[in-house]
């Protein structure tokens, strides 16, 4: 029997269950004083890779490719803010559907300059870190993989614990800043499984265990007397990451890995002008890591890592339309590992609510292209074509 059906209807009954609650506790705490806000999006989408599964199992075509959300926010006052927002994604084979809280935050601005926020916080990672669920905002169905990794978004779009923020004016430009500190919790349900699946130490399924202790870090924005023109500079740093799990070729022994320290170096520049809008970040991702399994295989002392970067442009035109392409480049720091990825794409606004974008990409190199349980590829082709057309409706 085809379970899909099903487990749509649960994933809409639990993202309107969230809603109505958080809708109700907001009205009982706020009585006729306050004011609550709800919105959200759903989005569908087919995905066609040509050789390989990438970036998801999707050789021959897939309809499982959507995400669905609901917020509710709210103030208190002038100065606290509360809110969160519900979260679903199938891509795939990851995500299942399933309902997750995907950021939920208490935000007290004291004055523009000063503001602290804690909960479940979305993550401050280049230009758009913060907003990889606002799909409407831009043209493109993947944001350049060599900085975001889609298959990563379960794993790389919130924390849990606070920040500190403000904006000061510096003469006629400003900054923003952001510092936080906090724990990413880390699941063999994740994308980021297949990561550690794809060093060949553990079977298809990736890691049992996986678990980090702690995250931090902070943003630096300059918004430049040049209308439009912002430079960015991010940093964060996961420390203790560790794995556990059975040994690949002797599933009787146990398999473990360590980094001690993982540094996330982003340097970001956008420019916006007219129907114009023009972009290019830069990630360095650097890390030493000691794996093993003894007594089988001894502990070694390596180093992982990798280096990103892309060029984007997009103009909007007839008013209802926006074409955008990127070139991303991303390979490995200590390996011949690489990927190149050019991509163009067209949107088109039919409405207020309603959008619609189709997106190509010519793919060269096979990294981040994983052979796992969950995206298979018994045999990797250097060269992918991929196709994406994608509908969201937000409210």
């Amino acid at each position: 029997m085809n379970t899909r059906p099903v487990q749509f209807v649960r994933v809409l009954a639990g993202l309107a269950a969230c809603t109505l609650v958080s809708s109700a506790f907001a009205t009982i705490a706020l009585g006729e004083r306050g004011n609550v806000q709800i919105g959200g999006f759903f989005s569908q989408g087919y995905l066609d890779s040509s050789e390989n599964n990438y970036p998801t199992a999707s050789k021959g075509g897939t309809w499982d490719f959507r995400e669905m959300a609901v917020n509710v926010s709210t103030t208190l006052g002038s100065h606290l803010r509360l809110g969160g927002q519900a979260f679903a994604q199938r891509f795939g084979n990851l995500g299942d559907d399933k309902v997750i809280l995907d950021w939920a935050v208490a935000d007290y601005n004291f004055t523009p300059a000063f503001g602290v926020r804690v909960g479940r916080v979305k993550y401050p990672k280049g230009l758009y870190g913060e907003a990889l669920d606002l799909d409407v905002v831009r043209p493109y169905a993947f944001l350049p993989n060599a900085v975001y990794s889609v298959v990563m978004r379960d794993f790389s779009a919130a924390f849990n614990g606070g920040m500190i923020y403000g904006s000061v004016n510096v003469g006629k430009s400003s900054f923003d800043y952001k510092a936080f500190y906090g724990d990413i919790p880390m699941s063999q349900r994740q994308g980021v499984a297949d990561f550690y699946g794809a060093l060949g130490l553990y079977p298809g399924t990736g890691p049992t265990i996986l678990g980090m202790k702690s995250v931090y870090g902070g943003q630096l924005v300059w918004n430049t007397p040049i209308s439009g023109l912002k430079a960015v500079y991010s940093y964060s740093q996961f420390n203790e990451l560790e794995t556990d799990g059975p040994l690949k070729p002797a599933p009787m022994f146990n398999a473990h890995s360590n980094i001690d320290r993982f540094s996330w170096n982003t340097y970001s520049l956008e420019y916006l002008r007219g129907d114009w809008s023009f972009a290019a970040e830069l990630q360095r991702c650097h890390g030493d890591i000691v794996y093993g399994a003894p007594p089988v295989v001894p502990s070694i002392n390596d180093k992982a890592g990798w280096d990103g970067w892309y060029v984007s442009a997009a103009r909007r035109f007839l008013g209802r339309f926006e074409a955008g392409a990127y070139y991303g480049n991303l390979h490995q720091a200590y390996s011949s590992g690489f990927q190149k990825d050019t991509a163009v794409s067209l949107r088109c606004d039919l409405s207020e609510h309603v959008t619609v974008k189709a997106e190509y990409h010519w793919i060269d190199g096979t990294m981040q292209t994983f052979d796992s349980a969950r995206i298979p590829n018994p045999v990797i082709s250097q060269n992918n074509n991929v196709f994406a057309v994608k509908t969201t409706f937000s409210f």
